[in-house]
This record gives C-alpha cells, structure tokens and sequence, in this order.
C-alpha cells in the first residue's frame, strides 16, 4: 500500500507539472508523462536536447520533485516503472499469453489513453464545447492518420446536430477556412504539431477571423503556437512516429468526452 501511495504521489506531480511549470519543465514534464521508460536512458543532456529545455531546466525538473537531481529522480522513476507493469500483469494476467510484440502496443495505447484522461485540460474541452454550440460552423482537418481523427470528431458531432466541415483534402480546407468568420471555430489536428498543411489552415483561419483550436501531442509545435487554444492529448513513445495511428485511441477519448459536454 505504501508503494501504490508513492507512486501515485510520483506520477501526479509529473502529470500536474505538465500544466502548472513554467515552459521549459512543463515540456520536460510531457516528455518523461509520454514515454518514462525511455528517460532511463537518457542523459541529463539528451533529455534537454529532445525537450527543446536547457541541462539546468532537468535539475530545476528533478528537485521541484523533490530529488536532488537527475540520477535520483531516474532511480525512482524505474521503481515506478517495475511496480506499474507487475500491478497492470497482476490484473490483467492474460497479458502473459499475448505476443511480446502485440503485448508492448496493447499496453503502450491504453497507457496513451490512461495519460490523455489524467492530463487533459477539462475547462479547455467544456470551453470548446460551448463554443461549439454557439457556432455558426465547425471545421476541422488533419492530414494523414490525422484525417482519422478529423473525421472521428466531425462524425460524432454530425450526430449530435452541429454544423460541421472535414474536407478530405488540404486545398479544400484551406479554400473553406477563407470563408470562415468570427462565428466559426477551426480545429486542427496533428500529432506531431508540424504539419505544414494543417499550420496553413489554422493560419488562413485566423485571418478570417475564426477562434483556432490545436489538437497536438506537443505544446512547442507550430500549430500549437498559431492557435488560440491548445488541447493535448498524450501518445505511445517519445515522438509519433511518421505514419503511425497511434494517437487516434486518445483523440476518440477526447472526442466522446467532448459530446459528452456537449450533451450536458
């Protein structure tokens, strides 16, 4: 008991950092939430270079937790680690019986979807959703496996009777989001926060005048900077890699969250 107590002590000031450090620890604090295992084999100067951070911003990191520095804070990180995977093997033993490979993806995706619910911005989402209501048209877009999830939010709110858009093509997005005005609400969608296309539309849509909303993984990426609002959610690994559906099972979550305040 005293174990589960201090790894959830752990876990929640690594998740309440993501929104409440200042930017260099808060992005830190998204890294390590993203993919902890990974962090064991970092240095203190590797860990800076992938958070875009400074090897003083990790040790600031480490001792607002409490550690003196980073090798402690990567002791008691593996600690958390060994006691999450014999607690998740003690309740779910079937995963014994899985591949090894199928076994890391199933696990991986349901820890994405576990860390989206933990850190997602509740206020961010019921503040879209009242926006939603308001508007006089939604569009939003996202490319390759993005488009996914473009299309899994506009379906669900299709459903619920809100005006819609999820063109299938960027020229089009961008040809619509020219008519867009301050009635309307553009959402766009990249894992990564790079995509050029969907930068270009959340641009052409602040021109018109729309309020601009960022679905990311990363909040220091080019969409997450150009929006008005920034909603994350969390995916397997460090970074996404190219192609990958991977963040598609937390925007679902965010999706049926959001109709559900919708609904309310």
């Amino acid at each position: 008991m005293q174990d589960m107590i201090k790894r959830s002590v752990l876990l929640d000031m690594i998740y309440d950092a993501i929104n409440t450090a200042p930017a260099a620890l808060a992005r830190v604090a998204l890294y390590v939430a993203q993919d902890p295992e990974i962090v064991l084999g970092l240095s203190v100067a590797e860990l800076a270079h992938n958070t875009d951070s400074g090897s003083a911003s990790i040790v600031r990191f480490c001792r607002m937790l409490g550690f003196s520095g980073f090798r402690e804070f990567k002791i008691a990180l593996s600690g958390e680690i060994e006691r999450a995977r014999a607690l998740d093997l003690a309740q779910c033993p079937n995963v014994l019986t899985l591949p090894p490979k199928l076994a890391v993806i199933s696990t991986a995706l349901q820890n994405s979807i576990a860390a989206t619910a933990r850190t997602l911005d509740i206020a961010r989402v019921q503040d879209l959703a009242m926006g939603i209501r308001s508007a006089r048209r939604v569009d939003i877009f996202g490319m390759g496996p993005s488009s996914v999830c473009a299309d899994i939010v506009a379906m669900r709110l299709l459903w619920q009777g809100f005006p819609v858009h999820s063109p299938s093509s960027a020229s089009m997005s961008h040809s619509l989001a020219r008519t867009l005005d301050p009635t309307s609400i553009a959402i766009g969608i990249s894992s990564s926060g790079v995509t050029e296309e969907t930068k270009e539309f959340l641009e052409i849509a602040n021109k018109a005048g729309a309020q601009t909303v960022a679905i990311t993984t990363r909040l220091d990426c080019p969409i997450a900077q150009i929006a008005d609002q920034v909603i994350l959610v969390s995916s397997p690994g460090s970074w996404p890699e190219p192609g990958s559906a991977s963040h598609v099972p937390a925007v679902v979550l965010l999706s049926e969250y959001l109709s559900r305040c919708l609904q309310e």
